[in-house]
């Protein structure tokens, strides 16, 4: 998924969990900071250079596409526990590495974002970080964290909207630069599986075809579920059928490719309360996505690090209860 999923979205449900605008806030920066966490960005900051001084671990979580391909591991400390969440089902550790939906891992994820509680110091970082991982097994379904055959996609096609006409399945050329003979992660299916509003198919993978917008709302009733728990308010703990309505509309409606065009288009929906909060206030009106509220704060900057590898070492835990020993 993009920063309209991983912020937006998050912050719409946070705010529909009860949470108020800024631990909504932090919880969706959270969220899409796991992207934007990369090693060259991150690395020179003072604040950065003063923990690693101390001793603290300031480990990385985001990625670079084309970098990570030419690695010949491919990264796997990201893309495994950040991006690629294995499913854990299979016999050889090939297909225990590959993401699913509603796997074992996913539940028992779920299961530890829900039994968060707000006196956890740490708990909006615990959140945002965690959800981010819970809703990328929706989108990267079926593809692994790791170079292999079982990522490939022939036959790639896709379904063109606008004007009112939707257009047969159009074929997509997959070959981008790189042999895709053993791709890493979704790359060989390009973005599709990230973006929203796509219907798409291969002859490999989702043959019947894929609503992404169905994927993304099933993600949305169930991390909205575990906000609604960690809040403990008497809020509802399932989206009401006019809040699926809206996702739904929001998701299929938003036809732009580039994700940082459709995050400003939630985020104006979000200041003109197009989501209806019930304590809508006048700071969400000046709302966006800014990672520095984590970066120049050295409290904040701390939580997140603390919580980040909180987080890895508990993916890390278990995988080699699976015999996957794979992260350092």
């Amino acid at each position: 998924m993009d920063i309209d999923f991983h912020f937006g979205t998050i912050y719409v449900l946070a705010r529909w969990a009860g949470f108020n605008n800024e631990n909504a806030r932090i919880i969706a920066t959270s969220s899409q900071f796991v992207d934007d966490n990369i090693s060259e960005e991150i690395s020179t900051l003072p604040t950065a250079k003063k923990f690693n001084k101390a001793g603290i671990l300031i480990r990385y979580s985001g990625h670079k596409l084309w970098e990570n391909i030419l690695n010949d591991e491919g990264n796997e400390q990201v893309w495994i526990p950040y991006h690629f969440l294995p499913g854990l089902q299979g016999t050889t550790e090939e297909e225990k590495l590959v993401c699913k939906k509603n796997s074992l891992l996913a539940k028992s994820l779920a299961t530890k974002l829900s039994q968060i509680t707000m006196d956890d110091h740490n708990y909006a970082f615990k959140l945002g970080i965690g959800l981010h991982v819970y809703a990328d097994t929706w989108a990267h379904q079926e593809f692994s964290g790791i170079v292999t055959v079982k990522n490939m996609v022939v036959g790639l096609a896709y379904k063109q909207f606008g004007e009112g006409i939707v257009n047969d399945f159009l074929e997509v050329a997959t070959s981008v630069g790189f042999d895709m003979s053993a791709p890493l992660g979704h790359a060989a299916a390009i973005h599709w599986p990230d973006r929203p509003y796509a219907e798409w198919r291969s002859d490999t993978k989702f043959e019947n075809g894929r609503y992404n917008w169905e994927e993304f709302l099933e993600a949305s009733c169930a991390i909205y579920n575990i906000l609604a728990n960690v809040n403990g308010s008497n809020l509802a703990k399932e989206l009401t059928e006019e809040q699926k309505g809206i996702l739904e509309d929001t998701f299929r409606g938003i036809y732009i490719e580039n994700e940082n065009m459709r995050n400003e288009e939630w985020i104006n929906k979000i200041k003109e309360n197009y989501f209806d909060f019930a304590d809508f206030c006048d700071e969400e009106t000046n709302l966006k996505y800014n990672k520095n509220i984590i970066l120049s704060d050295e409290d904040f900057f701390g939580q997140f690090y603390d919580s980040l590898n909180e987080y890895y070492e508990w993916v890390k835990g278990e995988l080699e209860k699976a015999g996957i020993n794979r992260l350092q």
